[in-house]
């Protein structure tokens, strides 16, 4: 068996080696660049364009800022995002977002206020815009981002019934605009 499987071998490695040759000399016969020749009928001034429709959902950390801290904790919130792209218009990607935030109240700020609940809720949309740095970054993985975006932001507070505050409606409604940064890997998005 062993004497079969070593005859086996040697015989596989004189075929590669003389299929190998072979196909040198078939090579040097023919003009390989002549059997892989583009053939196809080229109209001038034809240039192709793509176009893409993009359709992500998600989730993400919110972290209240400015005064919004001293009454909300940080939450988990869910977005939806419509985006369009075009060899046209790259590096740019337009897009509309929808986002949902419910941000429970700071247990400091409750206990401040002698109240039971205090929840803030905040559904957004508007567009956004990205401008793709490719042309600064060069990788096959991944695609780094600056994006703007301005939203429409629909807020709703729930606390007790007998408890008014003057710069915290039970309803009100805000333009926001943002800026930040992102990094696209395969199909994910992280901003």
């Amino acid at each position: 068996m062993k004497y079969f499987l070593a005859v086996f071998i040697m015989a596989l490695l004189a075929f590669n080696i003389n299929s190998q040759a072979l196909y040198e000399q078939h090579s040097k016969d023919l003009s390989v660049s002549k059997l892989f020749q583009d053939t196809t009928n080229k109209k001038a001034g034809f240039r192709k364009k793509i176009a893409a429709i993009f359709l992500g959902v998600g989730g993400g950390i919110s972290i209240p800022g400015s005064g919004f801290k001293d009454n909300s904790d940080v939450t988990f919130g869910i977005l939806g995002r419509l985006e369009f792209s075009s060899t046209g218009i790259f590096p740019f990607v337009i897009g509309g977002e929808v986002t949902y935030f419910s941000y429970n109240g700071s247990d400091l700020f409750k206990t401040t206020n002698v109240l039971a609940n205090f929840k803030t809720k905040i559904f957004s949309y508007g567009l956004n815009i990205e401008y793709s740095l490719t042309k600064i970054f060069h990788s096959s993985f991944t695609m780094p981002f600056v994006t703007v975006d301005v939203k429409n932001n629909s807020i709703t507070r729930e606390y007790d019934d007998d408890t008014t505050f003057a710069d915290l409606p039970r309803t009100a409604s805000k333009i926001s605009a943002g800026a930040g940064i992102g990094l696209t890997i395969f199909i994910f998005d992280f901003h």
